[in-house]
């Protein structure tokens, strides 16, 4: 009896051994190969989006396909939601979790053109409308939920400001780090006053923390594989201080290539006045401009 379940056992190891991994099978467009579609475009949306936080994909909506074009391409729609990770966070996609509904959810409705090369799923186009949760549903539902504010709202760019000073001052690391691109602001009211709830991804600089303070204009953001990234988290009640956490992510554990944002992107996709970052599209509209840099707090 016992030989006759180590034969069981064997047999069976052989079969999962011959079944073809997610590498060997061949792409053909079928609709059975839908979430090998799927996890494509997640994946490839996530590397080609370079500000605010990354999406995870959600729900397949639509498809359509053509029978006889050579390679096969099929066209998804797809759901994403924004997660609570930003793009310098090194944490793999399925760790992160997505918003909940007294946070803002960000939902964006994507049409994603895949198409079969050398057997394999690949993204040739995407499109994404990138929108926030209704402020007027959730007040219905969290009235005394915070709610979001424009990215270049004066008094919240000046939380951060002020919330990456006192970082960079009682900071351990040597390097000064200066600010990236701010995620997120929101603001509630209390009884000590109007509160700001900041969300802002920050890079090190080629300066030291002693010397920035006193040069900070000639302070240079470190490229490639020498920079660190970090992500701050910032309340400032009232009058009172800003209370701020960051966490700091060594340069080696960046998921994929960074690029100083010199202006808000997606050239004029974002609406005005913007609260999120959107999902921009794969192609670009050359004739459209875009906004201004507004995203940074200026002064000393």
């Amino acid at each position: 009896m016992r030989e006759l379940v180590i034969l069981a056992a064997l047999v069976s190891a052989l079969h999962a051994a011959s079944l073809p991994t997610g590498t060997d099978v061949v792409y053909k467009c079928q609709e059975d190969q839908d979430k090998i579609a799927t996890l494509e475009a997640e994946s490839f949306i996530n590397d080609h989006h370079r500000h605010g936080y990354k999406f995870k994909f959600v729900s397949q909506d639509s498809r359509s396909a053509e029978k006889k074009t050579d390679p096969c391409e099929v066209v998804l729609g797809i759901t994403l939601e924004e997660t609570e990770c930003h793009i310098v966070n090194p944490k793999p996609l399925d760790q992160c979790e997505t918003r909940m509904e007294t946070q803002t959810k960000v939902t964006a409705k994507c049409n994603v053109t895949i198409s079969s090369a050398e057997g394999k799923a690949e993204v040739k186009d995407y499109n994404c409308d990138t929108e926030p949760a209704s402020h007027e549903i959730l007040v219905t539902k969290c009235p005394d939920c915070p709610s979001l504010l424009p990215l270049h709202d004066p008094k919240g760019l000046e939380s951060v400001k002020t919330a990456l000073q006192k970082f960079n001052q009682g900071s351990d690391h040597k390097s000064y780090f200066k600010l990236m691109e701010v995620g997120r602001i929101s603001t509630q009211w209390m009884f000590s006053g109007q509160s700001f709830f900041s969300q802002f991804a920050i890079m090190e600089t080629n300066c030291t923390n002693k010397e920035a303070p006193q040069n900070e204009e000639s302070c240079k953001a470190l490229c490639g594989d020498q920079a660190r990234y970090g992500f701050c988290k910032s309340t400032k009640v009232g009058i009172e201080e800003p209370e701020v956490e960051c966490e700091i992510y060594e340069a080696k554990n960046i998921t994929h290539p960074m690029k100083r944002p010199a202006q808000f992107p997606c050239n004029g996709f974002a609406k005005i006045p913007p609260t999120i970052y959107p999902i921009c599209p794969l192609r670009p509209i050359l004739f459209s401009r875009g906004p201004p840099n507004f995203v940074r707090p200026t002064g000393n």
